[in-house]
């Protein structure tokens, strides 16, 4: 065996005294502090406030809740499961021809109905389904009563498509327009009904009842209509059909046999112009035949043949151009009345400019 020498177990030693420190050192890494302080404890006073809190909060939730059901739950008990809201008096109130009974039909309400149970916002919808009704108003009077006004579309004149069969004067094919051009049927085809004028028209597709005509050559013939009604009655002038001759004009045919021409866009001006003509009518004593005040200028206007006595005119009682020259009896030689009408034809065409 071999003798360690002392040499070696000093360096022995002295390694071991390395490790030793090193050791010394590592051992301080296991403590570690943590850098939060520890949550203070609450006091018993806190905590019980916290739970009164919490109480009241979860308290006032129920309460929250509790009253919307409360109130709705009595309100159903008042009102609903009362026998004193029951309907007993229907009053149906009506300005047209609309039965009392096809109405109540209708708006699907009949006495002994809870009267709490009816919702009016549906009642008047289905009453306002129909095409003759404009407007209809539903209303409850506690404890027992319901009551229905309408009004109904006032009729203004019949619509008239000879290539798809609508006709006037006609309960199954025929329809009738009010003032803003809705379509509807007529259930009574009084005397009244049959005094309507007519307006007419080529060019329109198929109608439907309860919609409204978009045709503005339409439009335009039923305000001349009601303008004609409110302007001319002092003239005696009622206008008995519109024709839609096209897009642009508008023939309106009065009870008087006149014929008045106007524009679909500016009838307005037009009525102006017709209105002028026949005051310097009523001045000059002559009679219109035809105007056509779809011109702005130089409006041809055509008179009325004066009738002589003993001679029998068989020539129309509206010309063309210019008025008809009038008649002379057979034994002299005709009057050379041309000049007064050219004079007058440039009298009126002189007010119309202005002059």
């Amino acid at each position: 065996m071999r003798k360690k020498s002392k040499r070696g177990n000093a360096r022995k030693f002295r390694f071991k005294q390395l490790f030793a420190r090193r050791r010394a050192d590592d051992e301080t890494e296991w403590f570690k502090f943590d850098d939060e302080p520890a949550a203070a404890k609450l006091s018993p006073r806190r905590r019980i406030r916290r739970r009164l809190l919490a109480t009241k909060l979860a308290a006032f939730a129920c309460f929250s809740v509790s009253i919307p059901v409360a109130i709705q739950w009595g309100y159903g008990e008042v009102f609903f499961k009362n026998e004193e809201f029951v309907l007993k008096t229907l009053q149906i109130q009506t300005d047209g021809i609309l039965s009392v009974s096809r109405l109540a039909e209708i708006a699907n309400v009949a006495p002994g109905m809870n009267l709490m149970d009816l919702d009016l916002g549906q009642i008047q919808q289905q009453i306002e389904t129909l095409p003759q009704v404009e407007k209809a108003t539903v209303t409850r009077e506690l404890p027992e009563r319901l009551h229905l006004a309408i009004r109904e579309r006032i009729p203004v004149a019949w619509l008239s498509i000879p290539p798809l069969g609508v006709r006037p004067w006609d309960m199954e094919r025929g329809f009738l327009l009010d003032e803003e051009g809705h379509l509807f049927r007529c259930l009574d085809l009084n005397d009244g009904m049959k005094s309507l004028p007519v307006v007419e028209s080529f060019q329109m597709t198929e109608p439907v009842e309860g919609t409204q005509v978009e045709s503005e050559g339409v439009l335009a013939g039923l305000q001349l209509i009601l303008e004609s009604e409110k302007r001319f009655v002092e003239d005696g002038l009622a206008v008995r059909q519109v024709k839609v001759r096209d897009e642009w004009a508008v023939e309106c045919d009065y009870n008087t046999n006149l014929k008045v021409i106007f524009g679909v866009y500016d009838y307005q001006r037009g009525l102006e112009d017709f209105s002028l003509i026949l005051d310097r009518m009523a001045e000059s004593g002559r009679e219109l035949a035809s105007v056509n005040v779809a011109a702005e200028k130089n409006i041809p206007v055509t008179f009325v043949a004066a009738a002589v006595p003993g001679i029998t005119s068989t020539a129309s009682p509206r010309s063309s151009a210019a008025a008809p020259v009038e008649m002379a009896p057979a034994s002299a030689p005709p009057a050379p009345a041309t000049v007064d009408t050219v004079d007058q034809e440039k009298h009126l065409r002189s007010i119309l400019r202005g002059g």
